[in-house]
């Protein structure tokens, strides 16, 4: 065989080789995540719609599913097919997770598969419709024969090009079932078609907070007094305005409780509006002007550009003030602050800030009576340290912490994850617990435009959300607000339903959430339960306290670093103290907390949960570097004015002449610190009350020596923290000292004696000693050759 002939056997034997591996290994390589980065897929299912979305008894009795499968792969796709699955009723509240993630045993097909392509290219897509009955004696259905929560799931199988049939991937979701309608093809007779109502002999007794918050958005390092207010960015005015995020939600609950749609008021007594503190403060500041920094952590020094939400802004907290009259309200901890990462700073001034002081933000903004007595943690767990926290805050009364439930101990045997306990629980005098479900909130976590993860969430239960369509995410939140309802066997029959703080949803998610809640109440399932009945009944527990929760593992990345809360220590300290120093401006009325509030809030800003985990830590270190170089600036505003020359006195005791600079729009109370060489002797001040601007003084002091020293002035706060810088001054003194005076008193006591003498001894007409030796008086010569002129007669 020629070299050629052997080269063309080897060519074509190593491109039989390639083209068998690419044949096998589509086959063997397991199906990932639709759209998770490095999957592999070849194609991607997607759930547009289901119909009905909530199945009641009055509904369709078809449900309809519509989809799109989508070719994201490197080869084009033949026989693309899909089919409907199901599975059997959610009996715990795991299931509500679990279900939409990992194995697929539990579901069964409801009919064959459907081919919905003969080839996708890659980037092209199908559409498909899948309709069945909810039951049916005679064709494909779901077959569901009682109310309750069932999982659903479109599987799409495929051939993608040198491979061979497979599963390439699937889309799951919740179908919520209030009562199952009569089979549409049974005559209208047969009684065994008949409807099946929902149980309500066990209404659950159900509390809706309803989230209004946002992340920190004022200016770091900015405080108070400063006009106009500075933001960070104004992402707010977008939030704000027609269509926003938080005009969103605000007229989602202004329709839902009115008059008209809510004319008992049921779902009004059942739900309560939890809103930040720091996003009032930050809206209220809006209406009367703003600015925005070109860099948002920039602080005081950065270039700013006009703030386009002043009317938006204005009208908003106009609604939400009318709103507040009807509709229970309470605040959150003050901008969502982590209370573990608050109680590892150890500052009880910023703890009541952030858990205390809220309500009296609140009342104070919207002109109402908040509701007291409840933390709203939110996005937090409850731990150990935040018991604590909470309990050296509440040292009269007690608060009830609205938190998600931790996870129940599972059996190392079992597969299975255990139900969640969320029995109320008291973990000492001042703190009990009001736990609402984790699989719950997780669910309505995922809902919207911005589906996320909860930190509180326990592994078990975290599923991928991103790669669900909005469709899907808000079946499975309608599905987890309804479960408990429809399952008379869980317990306890109370439910606390909270979304993330910073939900973000489309107007349709929105009132699908409300209208389901109230669905819920009209149906019997539910009965409204107020926020004030959850904290006079959780109150009411026994005195006896139970161990308090462990820490969660969580994602480590949400832990705020030592480095973080070490720095937000020290300064927070360091404001403290300037705080304590300052008094009231008699022109502006501006107070020194009022100062510096911005800037402790700043710190409660930095801690926040309303920020990505991944981010926190970073985000967290820029703001409080900015805090603290605004407050060096602070402590560097007052000082000691540097004269740049010398000071002469005439006289031991003539005063030192200074002059102070206060740059601070309040007056402070400062002490002086002179450092005096031996010698002299500065007289105490005492506490100076210095105002804004300049203050001359005049500093008595005792000096004994006559030289050139260098003097040492510089400022301190009433309670001694430094302020500006030291200044030396340079001193030289005319002054006698205690020798001098003496021999001064001696000299003139001499001179005295001595001129006594010799009046005396002329009183006598004798001659003095002092005079005996002093040459006679030699004539003057004018005075001669006047006596001998010759006019003379």
């Amino acid at each position: 065989m020629t070299r050629q002939g052997a080269a063309s056997v080897l060519a074509r034997l190593l491109a039989a080789v390639a083209l068998v591996t690419l044949v096998v290994l589509p086959a063997v390589v397991p199906r990932a995540a639709a759209g998770e980065p490095g999957s592999g897929s070849f194609v991607q299912i997607r759930i547009d719609d289901v119909t009905p979305d909530v199945v009641s008894t009055t509904s369709d009795p078809v449900v309809t599913v519509v989809g799109t499968v989508t070719n994201v792969g490197d080869r084009p796709v033949r026989d693309v097919m899909v089919r409907l699955e199901h599975a059997a009723a959610v009996t715990a509240s795991p299931g509500l997770r679990t279900n939409l993630a990992g194995s697929v045993e539990q579901y069964e097909a409801v009919s064959d598969f459907i081919t919905v392509a003969p080839e996708l290219q890659q980037g092209q897509r199908a559409s498909f419709t899948l309709s069945y009955p909810v039951q049916s004696a005679d064709l494909p259905s779901l077959n569901i024969e009682e109310p309750g929560v069932y999982p659903a799931l479109v599987n799409v199988n495929g051939t993608p090009d040198y491979g061979e049939p497979a599963r390439l991937d699937d889309a799951r979701f919740l179908l919520p079932v209030l009562g199952v309608p009569r089979d549409p093809a049974a005559p209208a007779g047969d009684s065994l078609s008949a409807v099946t109502p929902p149980d309500t002999s066990r209404p659950v007794r159900m509390t809706v907070l309803w989230p209004l918050a946002d992340k920190p958005r004022l200016a770091a390092g900015v405080p108070g007094g400063t006009t106009p207010v500075r933001l960070a960015d104004d992402d707010l005015a977008t939030s704000l305005a027609s269509g926003g995020r938080l005009e969103t939600l605000l007229g989602a609950a202004e329709f839902a409780t009115s008059d008209p749609v809510d004319p008992g008021g049921q779902l009004r007594s059942s739900l309560c509006l939890a809103v930040d503190p720091d996003l009032l403060v930050t809206v209220n500041a809006m209406t009367v002007g703003y600015v925005v920094n070109e860099n948002p952590f920039g602080g005081i020094g950065s270039p700013t550009r006009p703030g386009t939400g002043q009317a938006a802004a204005a009208e908003w907290l106009d609604r939400l003030k009318a709103l507040a009259q009807r509709v229970c309200i309470a605040p959150t901890v003050y901008a969502q602050a982590d209370l573990g990462a608050l109680r590892r700073v150890g500052d009880a001034g910023l703890t009541a800030t952030a858990v205390t002081e809220p309500n009296d933000i609140v009342d104070q903004i919207l002109g109402v009576t908040s509701v007291r007595g409840a933390t709203l943690l939110g996005d937090g767990a409850l731990t150990g340290s935040v018991v604590g926290l909470l309990s050296d805050a509440t040292p009269v009364g007690q608060t009830v912490a609205v938190s998600a439930a931790a996870p129940s101990p599972q059996d190392a045997a079992s597969d299975v994850v255990p139900p969640v306990d969320v029995t109320p629980r008291r973990y000492s005098p001042q703190v009990v617990a009001a736990p609402f479900d984790p699989a719950l909130g997780a669910a309505l976590a995922g809902a919207g435009a911005e589906p996320r993860t909860p930190s509180y969430l326990d592994s078990e239960l975290a599923v991928p959300v991103r790669q669900d369509s909005e469709v899907a995410r808000r079946q499975d939140a309608l599905a987890a607000l309804l479960w408990r309802g429809l399952r008379p066997d869980a317990e306890p029959r109370t439910q606390i339903v909270m979304p993330p703080l910073t939900w973000n949803l489309s107007a349709v998610d929105a009132q699908a959430m409300l209208t389901t809640a109230a669905t819920a109440i009209r149906s019997g399932l539910a009965v409204p339960r107020p926020l004030t009945a959850v904290i006079a009944e959780t109150a009411a527990l026994p005195p006896a306290a139970a161990p308090p929760p462990e820490e969660p593992a969580g994602n480590p990345n949400a832990r705020f670093s030592d480095g973080v809360i070490g720095a937000i220590g020290g300064t927070t300290g360091r404001l403290w103290g300037l705080t304590a120093a300052l008094t009231v401006d008699e022109r502006t009325g501006l107070t020194g907390p009022q100062y510096t509030a911005p800037l402790r809030e700043d710190m409660l800003r930095a801690l926040s949960e309303s920020v990505p985990q991944n981010a926190r830590n970073g985000l967290a270190e820029q703001r409080v570097r900015t805090v603290t170089d605004t407050v060096d600036d602070l402590f560097g505003a007052v000082t000691v004015v540097n004269p740049g020359g010398s000071y002469t006195l005439a006289t031991e005791r003539s005063p030192l002449p200074l002059a102070l600079r206060n740059d601070l729009p309040v007056p402070i109370r400062v002490r002086l610190d002179i450092d005096a060489p031996p010698g002299m002797t500065v007289d105490d001040m005492g506490v100076i009350e210095l105002p804004p601007g300049f203050l001359p003084l005049r500093v008595p002091i005792e000096v004994h020596f006559t030289q050139r020293v260098a003097v040492d002035v510089s400022l301190r706060t009433a309670d001694g923290l430094p302020l500006g810088e030291s200044v030396r001054l340079s001193v030289h003194s005319n002054a006698y000292g205690k020798v001098l005076f003496f021999i001064t008193l001696s000299a003139g006591a001499v001179l005295f004696l001595l001129a006594g003498r010799r009046l005396w001894h002329r009183f006598r007409g004798q001659p003095d000693r002092a005079d005996l030796d002093r040459p006679s008086r030699r004539p003057d010569p004018v005075d001669t050759a006047l006596a001998h002129s010759p006019d003379d007669p």
